[in-house]
């Protein structure tokens, strides 16, 4: 089941000349099966680990530290037939 979180931006560094990279923090992370996709422009990758998620971005991703960046994940159900 897809799920939409928010997650605040803890960090925006550069990783070169032409991309950037950006560390969000929520404790849904971890409750999160796979990240879809998160609302930050130029996306390009993704790492996740426990409640934090690393996104590099190709040019400004127009974020700066406090921000809430909604995050899609995908979730298990407990009810998985319902």
């Amino acid at each position: 089941m897809k799920k939409a979180i928010l997650a605040t931006v803890v960090e925006v560094k550069g990783k070169s000349p032409e991309s950037m990279v950006v560390v969000l923090e929520s404790e849904e992370l971890g409750k999160a099966n796979d990240v879809v996709a998160t609302g930050l422009d130029c996306e390009q990758s993704r790492t996740c680990s426990e409640s934090s998620l690393e996104v590099v971005c190709r040019g400004n991703p127009r974020a700066e530290a406090g921000d809430k960046v909604p995050v899609i994940v995908n979730c298990e159900s407990k009810y998985p037939y319902v």
